[in-house]
């Protein structure tokens, strides 16, 4: 399974990768919205994992615009944004799922796999 993940923390990005290559994931790692959407327009995914504030642009926009136009990949949001109202705004954006940081591992892996 290839996996985009956008995070621009980098050592919660190194960990998740990490934990995913274990897991026998291809995990593609961008820091910024301009390299997620670049990367998502070249190659097919079959997971976005998303943060929302990242530089030089945002998670939800992100996603919106890449439902827009059709692409439909699985995509979970991995957020501080821990308000409701942001939970409704990604489910409107069009993820899949949503978890709020900080987050066990295994709680990821369990998500993943229930996609």
């Amino acid at each position: 399974m290839k996996i985009l993940l956008l995070e621009d923390d980098m050592i919660l990005s190194e960990i998740i990768e990490e934990f995913l290559n274990e897991l026998q994931y291809e995990v593609y790692p961008v820091y910024d919205a301009a390299e997620a959407e670049d990367l998502a327009y070249s190659t097919n995914f079959d997971l976005l994992l998303l943060d929302v504030n990242v530089p030089r642009g945002n998670g939800f926009e992100f996603l919106g615009d890449l439902r827009e136009v059709g692409n439909k990949t699985p995509a979970i949001f991995i957020t501080s944004l821990d308000d409701s109202a942001d939970m409704q705004k990604g489910f409107d954006k069009g993820c899949d799922d949503y978890i709020k940081k900080p987050f066990q591992l295994k709680e990821l892996e369990l998500r993943i796999n229930n996609i």
